[in-house]
């Protein structure tokens, strides 16, 4: 992602936490090399892996940052929450013990979000359907989901844009945006 050398980069872990870090203080490295352990730049715990990372130029620019777990919680939050974030980190978001963060976008309030799971099941709505919450919050049902099927992506709705889904198999399959229509989040 495009950033300066004013950016603030969030990153968020599998564990829940978020972490921040200005971009001029990660090392710049060319196109072959092979970069830094995010360890060696965060204080992760042992076993903590980075799932997202969000760039933010300006806390009054975006308004929320909304995030997803593997099974299906999506929460809302207000991203002034984030603005001083310690070194150790913060809590983003509440997790139960066998779910693991994987998404976090910026959002302007007026977004729409789309939540797809391995199973092949896609649904689109409103960000205004999330609440904003607290940092300690576990969220909301994003989708139900089917038994044995997990959330795959979450991402900001680009109206013109596309969605690729592909599968297991390599299987690829592109669709308009258009075609999947806003409805409730689930409930």
């Amino acid at each position: 992602f495009p950033s300066s050398s004013l950016d603030t980069i969030l990153f968020f872990s599998d564990q829940g936490k978020v972490y921040s870090e200005k971009a001029y203080q990660i090392p710049d490295a060319g196109r072959t090399a092979r970069g830094l352990p995010m360890v060696n730049i965060l204080a992760l715990k042992r076993g903590e892996t980075i799932t997202a990372a969000a760039a933010v130029p300006d806390f009054g620019e975006a308004k929320f940052c909304i995030m997803c777990t593997r099974k299906g919680r999506i929460k809302r939050v207000s991203l002034s929450q984030f603005e001083s974030v310690r070194p150790s980190g913060l809590i983003a978001i509440s997790l139960e013990d066998d779910d693991v963060l994987g998404w976090a976008r910026l959002t302007s309030g007026d977004d729409e979000v789309i939540v797809v799971t391995e199973m092949g099941q896609a649904l689109r709505y409103h960000e205004s359907n999330v609440r904003d919450m607290g940092r300690q919050a576990m969220g909301v049902i994003a989708i139900r989901l089917a038994q044995g099927d997990f959330v795959t992506g979450m991402s900001v709705v680009d109206p013109e844009g596309d969605l690729l889904v592909v599968t297991q198999n390599g299987f690829g399959k592109r669709t308009p945006l258009k075609d999947y229509p806003t409805k409730g989040r689930a409930t």
